[in-house]
C-alpha cells in the first residue's frame, strides 16, 4: 500500500524556509517515491518556486507576491482554504517545523494524521545567552536534524536543491550580470537585526583584499533600495557601482551559483550555500554557531570573536546591551580571509575553528 502525501510546514522566515525546504529533498532521498506538499507564507513563494522535490505548496496569502511574477504549483488562501484543499490530498504524516498556533491549527484540522515535530531548543539557547554560567551544550545543526526525521543517515550528502530550481535562463541572466570575472565571492552585507551585521567597512576592505589574496572578486549582495545598497554607492567608485548585486532575493540566489564562495552574517544569503552546493562563510556577532544554524557542511567555515558576553540574544538586537558591539568590530578581515583561503583549500570547518579569536573580557 502507497504511503500517504508528507506535509511540510514552515511559515516563516525566509533563512528557515530555506534550512526547511531541504526537508523535502531529504523525504525523497530517503524513499523517492514520496509526494511531498509544502506549506507556508505566500511571501516565499518566489524562492521556493521550481522545487524539484515538492508536488505542490500551500500558500497562506499575505498579499505580499506580485499577481504577474511566475507562481508555483499550489493553492493560494487562508488558512481555512489551505486546511480544505490539504483533505483532499491523502496527507499521511506532517512536519510541522514552526509549531506555532497556526501550524496547530492546520494540523488539527487533518485529523488523525501522524504529526513529527522535532525540538526546537528555544529553552537550551534562552539559557545560553540568560544563563552561561550552566555552559549549555551546543545544538546539532539543524540540517542535521532535519536528515534524523526523514531517515537518512545524519552525515547524508546535502542535495542543492535551490540549484535545481533555478532555471537556465535564471542563471544566463546572473552569469551576464556578474560581468566578465571568472572568480566570484558573494558577499551578504545585510541583516534585520543590528547587532548580527559585521560594519560595512569591513566588508568593503575585505572587497578590496579579494582579488590579490583569494584571486576573488566580491560582489555585494543587497536588497533593492535598502540603506546598504545606498550606503556602497556611496562609498565605491562609480566605476566599481556593477559590484553591487541590487535585486530579489531569487535573483541574488541565481547570481550565488556561479560563486566559488559566500561570506555573509547570519542571514539568509548565509543559507544559501547549502541550497545551491556553494562553500559560506558564516560571521557569527550577537549569535553563536551552538545555536545550530551555522553552515556545516564540509566545505564551509564559521568566522566569530570569543566574547565572555556573547549570544546577547537568540534572533538578534537593535544595539549592543554594552554599547560596544566588539563581537563585529573586534572581528578583523584578516581572520575571514583565512577562513576564505581555508574554505577554497577544502579545509572547511578547521578554517572556522582556527578564525576565532582568543577569549576576551567583556
Amino acid at each position: 500500500m502507497a504511503r500517504g502525501a508528507a506535509l511540510v510546514v514552515r511559515f516563516s522566515s525566509l533563512g528557515d524556509v530555506l534550512l526547511a525546504a531541504h526537508l523535502p529533498a531529504f523525504l525523497r532521498d530517503a524513499d523517492p517515491g514520496r509526494r511531498v506538499l509544502f506549506a507556508t507564507k505566500e511571501r516565499y513563494a518566489a524562492i521556493l518556486r521550481g522545487h524539484p522535490d515538492v508536488a505542490r505548496f500551500f500558500l497562506l496569502e499575505d498579499k505580499s507576491s506580485d499577481p504577474a511574477a511566475p507562481a508555483p504549483f499550489g493553492l493560494l488562501g487562508g488558512l481555512g482554504l489551505l486546511a480544505t484543499g490539504l483533505r483532499r490530498e491523502d496527507v499521511g504524516e506532517v512536519y510541522d517545523l514552526h509549531q506555532n498556533l497556526r501550524s496547530s491549527r492546520l494540523v488539527a484540522s487533518l485529523g488523525g494524521v501522524r504529526r513529527v515535530a522535532p525540538s526546537k531548543h528555544g529553552l537550551r539557547r534562552r539559557l545560553m545567552v540568560h544563563a552561561k554560567w550552566l555552559r549549555p551544550e551546543p545544538l546539532p545543526p539543524l540540517l542535521q536534524t532535519y536528515r534524523e526525521i526523514a531517515g537518512l543517515d545524519p552525515g547524508a550528502p546535502v542535495r542543492p536543491w535551490l540549484r535545481e530550481a533555478l532555471t537556465d535562463s535564471e542563471r544566463a541572466r546572473a552569469r551576464a550580470r556578474l560581468g566578465e570575472d571568472d572568480r566570484i565571492a558573494l558577499l551578504g552585507v545585510g541583516a534585520r537585526w543590528e547587532t548580527k551585521r559585521w560594519p560595512l567597512e569591513r566588508f568593503l576592505e575585505l572587497g578590496e583584499r579579494l582579488p590579490a589574496e583569494a584571486g576573488l572578486a566580491p560582489r555585494y549582495a543587497v536588497p533593492p533600495k535598502s540603506a546598504e545598497a545606498s550606503a556602497l554607492r556611496a562609498r565605491l567608485p562609480a566605476g566599481r557601482h556593477g559590484a553591487i548585486l541590487e535585486g530579489s532575493f531569487r535573483e541574488c540566489a541565481a547570481a550565488a551559483s556561479w560563486a566559488q564562495v559566500i561570506v555573509s552574517n547570519d542571514s539568509a544569503t548565509l543559507h544559501l550555500g547549502a541550497a545551491l552546493g556553494v562553500p559560506a562563510v558564516g560571521i557569527f556577532g550577537s549569535t553563536v554557531p551552538a545555536f545550530g544554524f551555522a553552515p556545516s557542511g564540509p566545505r564551509d567555515a564559521v568566522v566569530e570573536t570569543a566574547l565572555s558576553c556573547r549570544p546577547c540574544s537568540v534572533h538578534g538586537r537593535r544595539r549592543c546591551p554594552l554599547g560596544h558591539h566588539r563581537c563585529m568590530r573586534d572581528l578583523a578581515p584578516d581572520a575571514v580571509l583565512a577562513a576564505v583561503r581555508g574554505v577554497l583549500a577544502g579545509a572547511g570547518a578547521a578554517a572556522g575553528a582556527g578564525a576565532a579569536a582568543t577569549e576576551a573580557p567583556a
